[in-house]
Order: C-alpha cells, then sequence, then structure tokens
C-alpha cells in the first residue's frame, strides 16, 4: 500500500515537472533564468574594513530590480550601499545603515551594479546578508495565471488518482470479506468433516461391538452337549 502512495506521487510530480517543462519551453530571451519569469539570489559575504565590494545583474527592460541587505555583525553594523545602472550612474544610495533596501525599474536592458561600500570604516569587518530579485510584473502575472492552470490540472489528476484508489480500497476490502469468508467456510468444513468422521467410526464400533455379542448371544442359545447332566445319552 505505501508502495504504491509513493509510485502515485512520483508520479504526479513527474506530471507537474513535465507541465511546468512544457509551459516554459516555447519562452526565449537572456531573462528566462532557471525557466522563470525572473531571478532570484540570497548570500551572505564578509565585507572587509575599508573594502567595498561590488556585485552584477543582468536586468530586462521594464524588469524590477530590487536589493535587500541587513549587516549580521561587525563593529556598529553600519554600512553603505550602492546601485549603479549600465551608464554607470549611481541610482540608488543608501548611506550609514544597517539594513535596508533599493528598488529600481530597469528603463534599459543590461548589467546593474550594487555595492557594499565599507571603506568608511578602517577597524571592523562585516558579515552583510543580502537578498537580490528581478522580475517582469506583466510576466510574473501571466507565469502564476500558468501555474495555476497546471495545478488545476494536477488537482484533476489527483482526483482521478484518488477515485482510482478508493475503487482499489473498496475491491481489496471486498477481496478481503471474501477471504475470510473462505477461511470461515474452510475452517467449518474441516470442524464437520472431523464431527462426521469420528461419530461415523463410533457407530461403526458400537455396530460391530452390538453384533459380536449378539453372535456370542445366539451360539450360547443353541449350544448342547451330547451327555445329560445324569450322564445319559440324549435322544
Amino acid at each position: 500500500m505505501a508502495t504504491y502512495l509513493s509510485l502515485k506521487l512520483l508520479f504526479v510530480i513527474w506530471i507537474l515537472d513535465e507541465m511546468v517543462c512544457v509551459v516554459w519551453s516555447s519562452r526565449d530571451g537572456d531573462f528566462d533564468y532557471d525557466e522563470l519569469p525572473g531571478t532570484q539570489h540570497e548570500f551572505k559575504i564578509e565585507v572587509s574594513a575599508g573594502k567595498e565590494e561590488c556585485f552584477a545583474q543582468k536586468v530586462a527592460s521594464g524588469a524590477m530590480f530590487h536589493v535587500q541587505y541587513e549587516v549580521l555583525r561587525g563593529g556598529d553594523r553600519i554600512i553603505d550601499m550602492i546601485m549603479l545602472d549600465p551608464s554607470p550612474k549611481v541610482v540608488h544610495h543608501v548611506p550609514s545603515k544597517s539594513d535596508g533596501f533599493m528598488t529600481h525599474k530597469a528603463k534599459t536592458e543590461g548589467y546593474y551594479q550594487f555595492c557594499i561600500d565599507n571603506t568608511a570604516y578602517r577597524f571592523s569587518t562585516k558579515l552583510v546578508y543580502v537578498y537580490i530579485v528581478t522580475y517582469i510584473m506583466e510576466e510574473w502575472a501571466q507565469y502564476m495565471e500558468e501555474i495555476q492552470s497546471v495545478s488545476l490540472t494536477v488537482q484533476n489528476f489527483s482526483r482521478s488518482l484518488t477515485g482510482v484508489q478508493t475503487s482499489i480500497d473498496t475491491v481489496r476490502f471486498y477481496q478481503s470479506e471474501s477471504r475470510m469468508h473462505v477461511i470461515r467456510d474452510w475452517y467449518l468444513a474441516i470442524g464437520n468433516n472431523s464431527h462426521i468422521m469420528y461419530w461415523s467410526v463410533f457407530q461403526i464400533s458400537v455396530i460391530i461391538i452390538t453384533s459380536l455379542f449378539q453372535v456370542v448371544c445366539l451360539r450360547r442359545l443353541f449350544r448342547t452337549t451330547a451327555m445329560t447332566p445324569s450322564s445319559k445319552p440324549r435322544a
């Protein structure tokens, strides 16, 4: 039973994976990261004292570019964050904060940079958690609609499998009941056979003993001697 359910679950997952691949196999372009209408990354990085670390992310035209950060440890946990467009030109600057975010809608496609600036702090290394995401709202809405459609198809398929499972459970119930009846009838037949066999043996024994007794009695009735009790020959 458990093996059947595991195989059913694996089959449903395979169907869902195949449907998602079909949905996004027709998409092309550099913005199709991992077959999704956008991308997201999260990581932690140590920024040495007096250093600046920069990262580049390709962003499609019209996409939202969102960067969020938080200083986890190091000194006073204060750091600067800068975002630059492909020009490069500073489009956002968050100065001297322990956490914050920057959101920018890209007007042109290209590589946008965000820099973690620790140059103002000469004696403390900062551990910074960074979360970045890029997405196009229209494509993301379309993606969600298609995912809901795929989910509906999988739900229908799951209902069909549930119906099959219910039918199988019903068949197994009747099979179990039938097996119990067969076992009950088998033991009943064995019991009747033993009862009849022992009762027959008893009756045969009684008949044989009764017959022997009758034979002995009859022989004693008809048993005679040639001499009378007074030693005279019988006539």
